[in-house]
This record gives C-alpha cells, structure tokens and sequence, in this order.
C-alpha cells in the first residue's frame, strides 16, 4: 500500500473515531512539480527551533516591534521598555505602569525630532524618541482621553482605541501627541470596539460582534478642521473579534480569531471587505466552551512558508495555519511530561531574522529551522496517521516503512543514533501499544530504512509515531504491506 495518508496536517474530529489525526510540531510541504499522487508530494518538516539571542527583565514579554528604518527593535517585558539596536544591545530607556497583559507598539516619524515609538498598554499612552533617547508618558491633558489598548500608524497619523467605549482617536499630523484631540466612533453597529489594524491605508475597525472600515479623507472640510477618517460605505462585515490580540497581518489580509451574534471561535481572514473562514472544524472544536479573549497572535515567514501563530494562553494551547499550504498544525513545547502552548508571545523580524518573546522568563529567540532544540529543551515531534479500516473486516499488517531523511544523526551526545518511536491502536484511537524503536539512522548512514515488522491484525487500525532527537527530522512518505481478511 502507498502513502496512505501517513503525511498529514492535525486534523482531531470530535470524535476520534471520525478521525483522530494529530500533526505535533512538523508543518506539510507541498512539492507541486512531483505528479499527483506520487511519493513524497506532501512531506512533514520539523518547525522552527529557538536560540536565544537575549535575556531581559525576567518577566512575560509584553510585545515586540522592529522600528521604520530597522535600526531599532522595541521591546516590552514586564512594566520596562528596551531599545535594542543591531549589534544587539539591549537599552532600559523607559518604565510602564502596568507589568503584565499584550501591549500595543508603533511607530512614526515625527516632524520635529523624527523617528519615535508609541505604545499602548490600556492605562496609559507613552512615546520614545529615537533622536534624544527620550521616554514619556503622555498627561492626561492630551487628547480626548488617557489609555488605550491597541495602537496603529496610517498617513502618519497614530491612530489608538479608548477601551470598552467605540471611540478611537488620532494624533496631530506627524506628532505624537493630540493637541487637536481629533476622535470618531465606530457607530456603524452598537457593539463596542475591540480593536483596529491598519490595511492597504485603509483602517478596520473590529468590534465585539462587527467590523466596519475607515479611510483618511483629510482633515479640513468647508474650511472647518476636523477628524480625517471617515466610514466607507458598504464595507460592514457581521463578523467581529474575540480577542483584541490576535488580529495580525497575513499575506495580502489580515487574520484574527471571530466571534458574532451567534457564536465564537472561527479564525478567518478579511479579504477586502469580506470574511473568509480558515479554521476547521477540527480547530473550532478544541476552542468551544473556552475562554479564547486572551487570545495573542503573530505572523512569520521562513522558507518561503508564512504562518498564523495563534496562541491560546487559557487553553494552553498554540495553533499555526500555513498560508501557502493551507494546513494547520499544533506548535507545542514538552516539560518532559506533557505538552504546553508555545513559548512564544509575540514576534519581530530584526536584522534579517525573525525574533521572538518568551511568555514567561524575558528570552528573546531567534527562530531557527537548522535548529531542533527550543533553547535547549527537547522537542517532542508527533504525527498521528488517519484511521485505516476495510469495511471494518480484520486486517494482517505485515510492515511499514516510514521514509524519513536518513543519515542526520549528530557525532555526539543525544542523537547520535536518532530513534522513531511507533505505536498503534487497535480501537479507533481510544487505547495505544507500547512504543517500538527503530533508528532513523547515524550521520553519513543514507539508505537507513526505518521499518517495523509483524505488526499483528486490526479492524481498525491508526500509527502514531514520536521522534524527540534534536535532528532534522523529516517524514518523506510512508509504505504500509498488508492484506484484508475475510472477517
């Protein structure tokens, strides 16, 4: 039997015996010059490792952002602001009020001193100035109100929510200040606003339940200067955001977790004005009945690939859809007993790599595919096949060939002799074997087959297999000999 689907993304039905596939830190990659159906059209790649590059405050980081230009990344952790520049020094330039919770980072370029970074943590609005190493609260005199929870930059206006209200504002014309204390209202729908990003120099506005778009018209109409947005017609969309942080640019569109009148825990794209749904129902059944507002969400790219990182901090629990092969898979650190959401709460590229922020310690990480360790600690990588059933008569398994990249063990310490792990399950998924070893093969040992035998009988029938080496552990395709009994 060939692949038989072996090579697959998470795909968990609500009842297992419906389908029970599971995809554990290994992404699909599609090779679209190989013919339909031939092996290795579909393979599964190890994701991304992390190094770490620094050690901040040893706090949550809070947010991250790389400033216009590149010379300058901003970081959050705990109630403390850095500036870190390319050489990766990292500055204490400024203190926030709170210590915990996403903040909102942007940036613009001042018409006075130039270059700055504004951020948002719900209490308080403050700035840094690049030019003078200048950090700032700014009073509650300035603007139509004090705090905000989420922030943006277009036409050089900084544009920032009020909270729990349907009001956001915006800066004076290359400022960061709101001397004019310019402000408008989502009043499309009555449900409050939530959040807002940024897309093609026109701004959505996400509410509790609806979202409706704004573009800059300009500020001087009839002579009289006023707030420069107005409502696009025709541009409300019945869907809004569950949590105001998992809204992140993706490809041409931007991606976030909905929710609506009538239910919650869809993740879709905008596509214009229109929501496209991403999510499955595989997906959408591990969010229902959960606390999903405290939502965090980034996007990267490496490889070509670019992923929608959504991490669940209530569920524990992190999901990733790739753009281009449109398949979800879990992303999960191990403590060496069980998986735990990934360590990753926000990202940024700098210095041509993209960077992120540890939820808990103040560890910024590079992201890594020639790395297979996150810092260090194992990773645990899983791939959970479909159910194999005919018409549920008893079936003989003979052996099954897994094609892994073999030669990629390590000339020393743990790896050496990279194991895959297999076991199966014989009830649909409820109960599982002990584990069987065999090698994927030592550095320079190219053609290891990795292959299990006498495999015993099954009505049906689902593999799983482990690999926790720190190597470069990829599933090419997978080969099954067995035959079908007549009972």
């Amino acid at each position: 039997m060939a692949d038989f689907g072996f090579v697959g993304q998470s795909y968990e039905a609500p009842s297992i015996y419906q389908d029970a596939q599971e995809c554990i830190n290994f992404f699909p990659e599609v090779d679209l010059t190989k013919p339909q159906g031939s092996r290795g059209i579909v393979a599964l790649y190890p994701t991304p490792g992390l190094t770490q590059i620094l050690q901040l405050d040893n706090n949550e980081v809070r947010g991250m952002r790389t400033l216009s230009g590149g010379a300058y990344l901003i970081i959050v952790v705990g109630p403390y602001v850095y500036s870190v520049n390319n050489s990766y020094v990292a500055t204490k330039v400024g203190t926030l009020t709170t210590s915990s919770g996403r903040v909102g980072i942007t940036d613009n370029i001042m018409s006075n001193t130039g270059l700055n970074a504004y951020i948002v943590d719900g209490v308080n609005r403050y700035y840094w100035v690049a030019s003078t190493n200048t950090f700032a609260t700014l009073p509650a005199t300035d603007g139509p109100w004090q705090g905000a929870d989420v922030c943006e930059v277009v036409d050089n206006y900084i544009i920032y929510n009020q909270p729990n209200t349907q009001l956001w504002a915006a800066t004076d014309l290359g400022l960061v200040t709101s001397s004019n204390a310019y402000y408008g209202a989502k009043d499309g729908s009555p449900d409050p606003l939530v959040s807002l990003i940024v897309d093609r120099r026109q701004v959505s506005l996400l509410g509790e339940f609806t979202t409706e778009v704004w573009t800059d018209i300009g500020n001087v109409i009839n002579g009289i200067i006023s707030f420069p947005f107005q409502r696009i017609p025709g541009t409300s969309s019945q869907h809004g955001i569950a949590a105001r942080f998992s809204v992140a640019r993706f490809g041409e569109q931007f991606c976030f977790v909905s929710q609506d009148n009538r239910g919650q825990a869809i993740i879709g794209v905008m596509e214009g004005y229109a929501f496209k749904r991403l999510s499955t129902y595989a997906v959408e059944q591990t969010l229902m009945n959960q606390k999903i507002s405290d939502a965090v969400a980034y996007t990267y790219q490496l490889e070509g690939h670019e992923f929608y990182v959504v991490t669940f901090p209530s569920i524990n629990l992190t999901w990733v859809y790739d753009i281009t092969t449109q398949a979800w898979h879990k992303w999960l650190s191990w403590d060496g007993s069980q998986y735990n959401r990934h360590r990753s709460n926000c990202g940024a590229i700098f210095n041509n790599v993209y960077l992120v922020g540890d939820y808990q310690n103040g560890k910024i990480y590079q992201l890594d595919n020639a790395v297979y360790t996150d810092n260090g600690d194992t990773i645990r990588r899983l791939r959970r096949a479909p159910h194999l059933v005919t018409d549920l008569q008893r079936q003989y398994f003979a052996e099954l060939q897994i094609q892994f990249q073999p030669g990629v063990g390590l000339e020393v310490g743990q790896g050496q002799d990279p194991q895959a792990m297999l076991r199966w399950s014989n009830d649909g998924g409820s109960t599982y074997s002990n584990e069987h070893w065999v090698s994927i093969g030592r550095v320079g040992k190219y053609r290891n087959r990795a292959i299990w035998r006498r495999l015993g009988t099954a009505r049906d029938r689902i593999f799983e297999v482990v690999i926790t080496d720190p190597v470069k552990a990829v599933i090419v395709s997978a080969n099954l000999k067995a035959e079908e009994g007549e009972n």
